[in-house]
């Protein structure tokens, strides 16, 4: 396997790309068995999540509000959307040692474990008394505290309820790309329990399916977990035959065992022309995304490295373009920036978004 290869392959294992796309596919198995979506564009995850069931964006977030998924920093201090039952264990593995990460943030804001216990108690009352409550009347809810209006001292109040499985985001604000808090213990009423090497076994398993080919380099980052309980793991689900270890280019990978059949059943598909949002799975899930994204144009996916990802065209499994929504009424739907030297077919482009999920 080449790495035009590997490119098409891991589309296939994220549900891009598959002729063969099960009727029992929803937002809730798609969210699940990506492991976690990233998320802090929440339009862009919702569209992600559209592209992969053949949906619509206003069926996603309807299944949003179901209760069965949810938003919630779970790895790296980054936001995703994440299976609700699983939150508990998954947050069993990130949330102590994102908390430990962010300890001397806190105390620059004067946040300690009593203001924080404070919270906890007030967010309780608002909540339960109130249902589901937006940010603004989270924090107004906060006010007894006097901990002060900085962006800070907000974001790590929140932060931290939510890394304790105190409070998540549970169902959409109607009109609007956010989401409301709830109680962990109140919105999810039977959360699945794991112990932590089960836990970490199932998360590793679930991230090779649906992104392999990966090495652990890969999974080491997208958890933020040390490499070692990670190889532990993921050489676990390879003993119990659930994936396989496979040699491309001198270097380990894992994967699915049906992947190699489901890629030569599905090359043809390959060449399909995708528009994709900014933080899709296919671009951020992994430390090393030269298989689709060459590096030389990583610069303009994610301009001056801040963390904001543009949304990307992928053709022939890779990126050529970054793309965003005409402004306009009448003419084409989309305004593409080709990258260098990479040629974009701008009619078929166009006929993809005619039925695209962000458009609709």
């Amino acid at each position: 396997m080449d790495s035009h290869q590997v490119s098409a392959a891991r589309l296939i294992s994220q549900g891009l790309i598959d002729s063969a796309r099960s009727d029992n596919v929803t937002a809730q198995s798609v969210v699940r068995d990506l492991g976690c979506v990233q998320a802090q564009a929440l339009g862009g995850a919702l569209v992600s999540i559209a592209l992969r069931t053949g949906t619509s964006v206003a069926a996603v977030r309807e299944a949003m509000d179901s209760g069965h998924i949810i938003r919630t920093w779970t790895q790296r201090g980054t936001i995703h959307l994440a299976a609700a039952a699983d939150l508990g264990w998954i947050l069993g593995l990130t949330g102590q040692r994102t908390l430990k990460a962010v300890a001397k943030r806190r105390e620059v804001f004067g946040i300690d474990d009593a203001m924080v216990d404070a919270a906890a108690q007030l967010a309780e009352e608002a909540i339960r008394a109130r249902g589901p409550l937006t940010r603004q009347e989270l924090l107004d809810a906060f006010a007894p505290l006097q901990a002060g209006k900085e962006y800070g001292h907000e974001r790590y109040l929140i932060t931290t309820l939510a890394l304790r499985n105190i409070i998540a985001q549970g169902p959409m604000v109607e009109g609007k790309d956010d989401m409301k808090y709830v109680l962990t213990d109140q919105w999810i009423p039977n959360p699945v329990e794991l112990d932590a090497e089960a836990a970490l076994h199932e998360w590793m398993r679930r991230y090779v399916l649906s992104h392999g080919p990966v090495t652990i380099d890969d999974a080491a980052r997208w958890t933020g977990l040390p490499k070692t309980p990670v190889r532990k793991a993921i050489a676990a689900a390879v003993a119990d035959g659930e994936i396989i270890e496979v040699s491309i280019e001198d270097r380990e990978h894992y994967q699915s065992p049906e992947l190699d059949d489901r890629l030569h059943e599905t090359q043809s598909q390959a060449n399909e022309l995708l528009l994709l949002p900014g933080f899709d799975e296919i671009i951020l899930g992994y430390k090393d995304r030269s298989a689709t994204l060459d590096p030389a144009h990583e610069k303009l996916v994610v301009p001056g490295g801040n963390g904001m990802f543009k949304n990307t065209l992928i053709d022939g499994t890779k990126a050529r373009a970054t793309w965003k929504r005409s402004p306009r009424k009448t003419g084409p739907r989309l305004i593409i920036e080709p990258f260098d030297n990479q040629a974009v077919d701008y009619d078929r482009a166009e006929s993809v978004a005619a039925s695209h999920p962000a458009f609709a």
